[in-house]
């Protein structure tokens, strides 16, 4: 079984890349002390090959213009669904009309299915799909009363209009999670790099604490390892997190108070979404998208309840 390609770092991917680009610079100006110290793990071209994989993680797609493509199949799915219902809507009297007090047969047009398939994109395809034929059963009677052969084959191409958008939209979503993997892939790369650079520094500067400082890693690193907490006063929204989330990101969140606590994904530190409610003294293991949009950058949490709340909020990185 294939082994899902997860960050290697808990900062967010831009704080990440700009930390590399300052990584790079200085280490040009420091490469003789770090070529001096071993030359076989940072050769000659070391530099260049370390730029290139900044320039290759840059290139890459971002998630958001992703997730926006990924956003405007689902808008087309849902335009096509509500065509559907409309088409049904604006048939029912037509049934009606020729087919007066006639409850199996309405049935057999969907009367008793309807409220059921429209809550579902693919029960709605069944629903057309069935409807098609029964109108066709029912052609010479819904002609006679004025439904016409076009406006009946209009169902079935209705039928498959909804198929494309929602196929197109599974292809669009399977996509992201393709593209998403080749930018953690690339990301990571440049994280090693830099996680080589760091070990190596604390060897060739050691005590100089100065030097030390220019090659530390960014904020956050260690997030999957030290458990971050706070507290939750009264009416507050307090930010936990700020990074960029995917469908793959682990949390940890536990309540460690005596209130109620929700947790959500924000577009800025003080904004108070719905989002994951967590009793007092529980905890839960999830993923990002069941707390809120991953494309909010913010993990914030806040209560409706009185008094001081507490948490403790880990990122799982496996």
């Amino acid at each position: 079984m294939a082994k899902k390609i997860i960050r290697q770092y808990s900062s967010r991917d831009d704080v990440m890349l700009s930390k590399a680009e300052m990584f790079h610079a200085q280490y040009e100006l420091d490469k003789a002390d770090f070529q001096g110290y071993n030359i076989v793990m940072f050769p000659a071209g070391f530099g260049v090959s370390f730029l290139a994989e900044i320039t290759d993680a840059r290139a890459a797609e971002v998630d958001a213009l992703v997730i926006d493509s990924q956003v405007a199949e689902t808008d087309e799915v849902n335009s096509q669904l509500y065509l559907c219902k409309e088409y049904f809507q604006k048939m029912k009297p037509v049934i009606e009309s020729v087919f007066p007090n006639n409850f199996a047969v309405w049935n057999q047009f969907g009367f008793n299915d309807y409220e059921k398939a429209s809550l579902s994109q693919t029960k709605m395809i069944v629903f057309m799909k069935t409807l098609f034929k029964t109108a066709t059963k029912f052609s010479v009677q819904l002609i006679a009363g004025g439904f016409t052969a076009p406006q009946i084959a209009m169902i079935d191409t209705l039928a498959d209009g909804l198929i494309n958008e929602v196929t197109d939209q599974e292809v669009a979503t399977k996509e992201r999670v393709v593209k998403t993997q080749t930018r953690i892939i690339l990301y990571n790369i440049v994280w090693a790099t830099m996680q080589k650079i760091n070990r190596a520094s604390k060897a060739i500067y050691y005590g100089n604490y100065a030097k030390l400082n220019q090659y530390e890693l960014p904020k956050n690193s260690n997030a999957g390892v030290e458990p971050i907490v706070g507290d939750v006063p009264d009416g507050a929204v307090v930010n936990i997190l700020d990074m960029e989330f995917t469908e793959e990101t682990r949390l940890k969140l536990k309540n460690t108070g005596a209130k109620e606590l929700i947790f959500c994904l924000s577009p800025d530190e003080i904004s108070q979404l719905e989002g994951l409610h967590i009793p007092a003294s529980n905890e839960l293991t999830v993923l990002a998208p069941l707390i809120g949009s991953i494309i909010n950058h913010f993990l914030n949490v806040y209560s409706n309840d009185m008094g001081i709340g507490s948490f403790e909020v880990k990122l799982i990185l496996e």
